[in-house]
C-alpha cells in the first residue's frame, strides 16, 4: 500500500458516526486507484482466464474484486462490518461491497463509482437498491438511502461536488442555439462550435478532481461529452485510448469526410489537449 494512501486513511477521523465514516472512506480514498489495464483492455477470453486464476492484489491497479477487498479491509479496520459479494450471475461477476450502516445493510459499487469519486461528482452507486436480480434475491433487505440523507452526509463532511457546475454548463452548452452565443461562435459554424467546447473543457474542466488512470481519463471525457455536447456532436466525436502510450485521443469528424485529432498529455502535473491533426 502506497504511503500517500496510508496517510489518507490515518487522516480519517475515527470519531465520526458510522455512516459518516462509511461515506468518507468510500469517497475520499478513490483517487488512489485506477483500473488495471492488463485486465480491462484484454479480450473476453483473457479476462476469463484471469478470473479463473484468481485476481491478485496489484496495489493501486484494481479490478472490481480487488477494489472491493480493499474497502472491506478498511471498513473492518474502523470497526464497520462489511463483505464482498457478487452482484450478478455473469460469467465474470461484478463484485461489490455490502456494508452495515446505522440504518441497515448498504450496497456500494466501488468500481462504477470510482470515476465519480475521483472527479468530485456525487456517487451514484452508494446506498441504492441495485438493478441486479441476483443480489436483490440473495440480499432482499438492502437499504435505499434517501437523497436528503445523503446530502446531509456530504454537507456534514464539507464536500463540495461539481454537479451544479456541470448542470449549469449543460444548460449553456448542450442546446446548440444557446452554445453559439455562450462561446461566441457564429451561427452555423458547427465544427468551430465543437472545437470551442473542447477548448473550454481543456481550459476549465479536465483538471478538476483527481482523475489519473488512463481508463478513468477516458470516462472523464465521456462524462463531459454526455453533458455538454448536443446529439449531432456526440455522433461526430470519438474518445480513444492509445494502447501504446495510454494517452487519450479525441477524434472529431467533420462534414468534409476529414477529421481533427487531439491528444491528451500531462505536463507539470496538469493535463492538456494538444491538436495533432
Amino acid at each position: 500500500m502506497e504511503q500517500k494512501l496510508i496517510d489518507a486513511i490515518v487522516e480519517i477521523n475515527p470519531g465520526l458516526s458510522k455512516d459518516l465514516l462509511i461515506y468518507e472512506i468510500y469517497t475520499s480514498l478513490a483517487p488512489f486507484f485506477e483500473r488495471d489495464l492488463s485486465y480491462f483492455l484484454a479480450s473476453d477470453e483473457e479476462k476469463y482466464l484471469q478470473y479463473q486464476k484468481g485476481f491478485t492484489n496489484k496495489g493501486k491497479y484494481i479490478v472490481c474484486s480487488t477494489l472491493a477487498d480493499f474497502y472491506v479491509k478498511v471498513f473492518k479496520e474502523f470497526g464497520i462490518d462489511a463483505k464482498k459479494v457478487p452482484a450478478n450471475s455473469a460469467k465474470i461477476p461484478l463484485f461489490v461491497v455490502l456494508v452495515k450502516g446505522e440504518l441497515g445493510w448498504y450496497y456500494l459499487d466501488s468500481l462504477n463509482d470510482l470515476f465519480y469519486n475521483q472527479y468530485n461528482i456525487r456517487p451514484v452507486n452508494f446506498g441504492v437498491v441495485p438493478r441486479f436480480k441476483t443480489i436483490n434475491e440473495s440480499h432482499p433487505n438492502l437499504i435505499k438511502l434517501p437523497t436528503e440523507y445523503l446530502i446531509d452526509l456530504e454537507k456534514t463532511l464539507n464536500k463540495h461536488y461539481y454537479n451544479s457546475l456541470i448542470n449549469d454548463l449543460h444548460d449553456k452548452m448542450a442546446p446548440r442555439n444557446i452554445a453559439y452565443e455562450f462561446l461566441d461562435v457564429p451561427n452555423g459554424e458547427k465544427n468551430l462550435l465543437t472545437m470551442k467546447k473542447i477548448k473550454f473543457m481543456n481550459d476549465y474542466l479536465i483538471n478538476l478532481g483527481h482523475v489519473n488512470g488512463p481508463y478513468e481519463r477516458v470516462m472523464l471525457y465521456l462524462y463531459l461529452y454526455t453533458h455538454l455536447l448536443d446529439s449531432s456532436e456526440k455522433r461526430r466525436l470519438n474518445v480513444l485510448l492509445n494502447k501504446d502510450n495510454y494517452h487519450v485521443n479525441i477524434r472529431l469528424d467533420t462534414d468534409q469526410n476529414n477529421y481533427l485529432m487531439y491528444e491528451e498529455v500531462k505536463e507539470d502535473n496538469k493535463y492538456k489537449l494538444i491538436r495533432t491533426l
